[in-house]
């Protein structure tokens, strides 16, 4: 179905508001980026970014959704492999991915467990598709029966949580290197989950 001249130019507005807020926020720091600095950095004016996001933790919402959105296309992308392979690729994707705006990345993990914040368990769809990857596997015979999916999701949401917090040195390696650790990570984490 087609959509209207309209409804494109919203969308692509909206597109641009977000690239500009996340663009601001890896330069600048999500603190000291200011509304104004987003609207002018998209070209509209301050009232039309209100329009499309009330605040400024609104457009931490925004990104958040859109990340969800490209990880559920992604996964489409995948081809071959199991779905344990399309689990480790997903989460090194979320780990290299969060990286450039570390700091936003770790804002938005924060603020996921703040009942007071519009972000408040925002987080639990990634979680969703998660498991419906850790169910596939368990019925491809990667993982023990006797272990919930959630209870793997949880332990790959640890690995997640471990590289934004843990890893003071994250912004020092090079993608390949958050590559090879966080899948080093994966593996040694499941091991016990996997099927001998």
């Amino acid at each position: 179905m087609a959509i209207s001249r309209r409804e494109a130019n919203k969308i692509k507005c909206r597109h641009d508001i977000l690239k500009a807020s996340r663009r601001l926020f890896k330069d600048k720091g999500y603190d000291d980026t200011m509304i104004d600095d987003v609207a002018d950095a998209a070209g509209i004016s301050k009232a039309t970014l209100y329009n499309y996001f009330p605040n400024k933790e609104s457009l931490l919402v925004g990104t958040l959704d859109d990340q969800i959105a490209t990880i559920r296309q992604r996964i489409g992308d995948m081809n071959g492999g199991n779905s344990y392979e399309k689990l480790k690729q997903l989460l090194v994707f979320l780990v290299v991915d969060s990286v450039p705006a570390i700091d936003v990345s770790r804002r938005v993990m924060y603020l996921n467990a703040c009942e007071a914040s519009p972000m408040y368990g925002k987080v639990n769809e990634a979680k969703e598709i998660l498991k419906v990857l850790v169910d596939q596997a368990k019925e491809e015979g990667v993982f023990r029966e006797d272990i919930y999916s959630i209870e793997i999701v949880e332990l790959l949401m640890s690995i997640y949580l471990n590289s934004q917090f843990q890893w003071k040195d994250i912004e020092n390696l090079t993608e390949e290197q958050i590559r090879e650790r966080t899948k080093r990570m994966i593996d040694l984490t499941l091991s016990g989950c996997l099927k001998k």
